[in-house]
């Protein structure tokens, strides 16, 4: 599974890298809007821009979402199992998993809070 992955609080001389695992990753955003059907979401005035800006426009959960086309850099780390888990936060201490601001691959975020 990949999580995205960030510090609590910054070591003084990395270059951002959270830890020595990461690897920087260009991931898509989602972009979700509190409307109920693409229909709806054509009387929005950011309807447009939202149509320009992403693709596979769908309705879900109640909303509509589409993936943004402009992709973002982060962090990511890929922990296939339980054990490996086990054994990151072994050797980094303190963490905590959390749901990241919604990407189409990846939704789970590990903070390492030491």
């Amino acid at each position: 599974m990949k999580f995205i992955v960030s510090r609590q609080k910054t070591k003084v001389g990395v270059n951002g890298k959270p830890c020595e695992e990461a690897r920087e990753e260009e991931l898509t955003p989602l972009d979700y809007r509190m409307v109920g059907s693409l229909k709806e979401a054509e009387d929005k005035v950011w309807y447009r821009d939202w149509i320009e800006g992403g693709t596979g426009h769908r309705e879900e959960d109640g909303m509509v979402v589409c993936e943004k086309k402009e992709k973002v850099k982060r962090w990511v780390v890929e922990i296939p199992t339980l054990e490996e888990l086990i054994r990151f936060q072994q050797k980094y201490g303190s963490i905590t998993i959390t749901d990241s601001a919604p990407y189409s691959d990846v939704r789970k975020e590990i903070i390492i809070n030491s």
